[in-house]
Parts: structure tokens; sequence; C-alpha cells
């Protein structure tokens, strides 16, 4: 039986977690997409079949851990009319997983970055305690999606929690005034994924870790091979799928653009 690539995404929407005791049968399913060519030298499109499994889908249902991916406002709307709002491009469940020891977080920022706006990320562990705490400065930025990624100095503990907060400062005359989104991230362990992801190709490694519930791994995975493939219509339309099982579809046409420089 064939699955459809919405189908799949779908599926690891919901199987994201950071305790887990429940176990599901292991199901292989078999697809076939069109995906990067290994070729160094044509950059075409090729099909080829794939196969699905689908790993463990824990239940966090009774984590309750609080988590906000619409931009909520300190003092003020700090909005921009006609726009969404700030948005964290993360599925609305407690904990995310990543095998990343330096993941990279997704936001779609409704402001143009010039000096009059600056961005903060935060990132603590589950003691409370600061993991990493930056500030980057408007450059000019225009809306669109943008990611930070941590420094390779700040890893991740496996099979612990972190909580993140993304603040956009709307006024620099006024550091009260700011827009957030927070939520948490997990990072995992799956050895079995490794030998598999390192002779993979970007689309390949994208549905690997969609399959695998892994948040982080397959949305920083899809948008680069994105930006490698601006015109390829497959990769469009997984990027639309792959926002729609979030509930993000209305941010499929916005650009994915350079967001910003530390000042730390």
């Amino acid at each position: 039986m064939k699955l459809p690539l919405q189908q799949i995404v779908l599926s690891y929407a919901i199987a994201l977690t950071f305790v887990c005791s429940t176990s599901y049968p292991k199901q292989v399913e078999a697809q076939s997409v069109r995906l990067v060519s290994n070729s160094p030298s044509s950059g075409r499109l090729r099909s080829i079949p794939l196969e699905w499994s689908n790993q463990e889908s824990p239940d966090f249902s009774s984590d309750g851990r609080p988590s906000q991916r619409e931009g909520g406002a300190s003092r003020g709307e700090c909005q921009v009319k006609g726009k969404p709002p700030l948005l964290a491009l993360v599925p609305d469940t407690n904990v995310a997983l990543t095998v990343a020891e330096s993941p990279t977080f997704w936001f779609y920022v409704p402001y143009t970055l010039t000096p009059e706006h600056s961005v903060e990320l935060v990132l603590k562990d589950d003691q409370d305690n600061y993991r990493y705490k930056t500030k980057f400065p408007g450059r000019g930025t225009p809306p669109g999606v943008v990611n930070l990624r941590l420094p390779s100095t700040v890893s991740l503990d496996t099979d612990k929690n972190y909580s993140w907060h993304f603040l956009v400062y709307c006024d620099s005359q006024k550091p009260s005034r700011y827009v957030y989104v927070n939520g948490w991230i997990r990072r995992v362990e799956r050895p079995n994924l490794k030998s598999q992801i390192e002779p993979a190709t970007p689309q390949e490694r994208y549905i690997l870790y969609a399959s695998e519930g892994l948040w982080y791994d397959a949305i920083t995975t899809l948008a680069k091979t994105r930006q490698a493939y601006p015109q390829d219509d497959q990769l469009k339309e997984d990027w639309v799928t792959l926002l729609q099982s979030i509930g993000w579809g209305n941010l499929a046409s916005e650009p994915i653009v350079p967001c910003c420089s530390s000042t730390n």
C-alpha cells in the first residue's frame, strides 16, 4: 500500500515527546518520490522508491508544559497590519524532537528587522538554568521565515528537555515593548538512523527525519533543500504539506530570508 507524502508528514506531528512508554508495531511502507540527483553536475531530479518506517509513537498528553507558538506581546500589540503575528514554526505539541546537538529554530517574523528591531533567543535547561542567551541586531531583513541555529559551543544533552524563547523588540527606544514565542525541545538518539542518513540525498533525509518524528531536523533539511532548489515543484509541495501539518499553511508562500548576526 502506498501512502501519500501528506499522510506521512502528518503522522509525525503527533509523534513528538520527551518520555516514551508506549510503542506501536513497526510498519514499513514504500513510496516513490522525486529526489535531488546525486550528480553534482546536473542538479536534475529523479524518482526513487523509498521505504518509510514508523517508529515509536509516544504519549505525552499528560506533560502539561505550556508553550506559545503565536506571538504574545508584553505591552502593546507589536502587530503589522495585514500580516500574521510572530509565529514559531513548531507543532502544536509540548515538546518537539531533534537528534542535532546544536539544532536550528525556525520562525515567521512579520517585521522588517531594521536597527529599530532586535531579536533575542534564550535557551534554558529543565532546571531553569540559562544555557544560551543572545541578541541579534536588525540588518534590514525583510519579513519572512527566518532561522537561528545554536552555536557549536552550545550542545544539548540527550533525553533532557530545554525551553526556548524567541523575542522581537518592537521599538529600540522602549525595551519593554516586545513580542515573543516559546516552546520546548528535546534531543534524542536514533542510532539506527545514522547509517541511513549519511548516504541519503537531502530529500531522502527529510523523509527519514519526518518518519522518525524529528521535527527540527525535518524542517531544517527541507527548508535548506528548498533554498538550494527554489524552482523544484515537488519541494514546494512538500513545504506546503509540512506547514499545513502544524497549522501554518498560510505561511507557505512566505520567503525564507537570512536573519541576523549575533552581538555577543
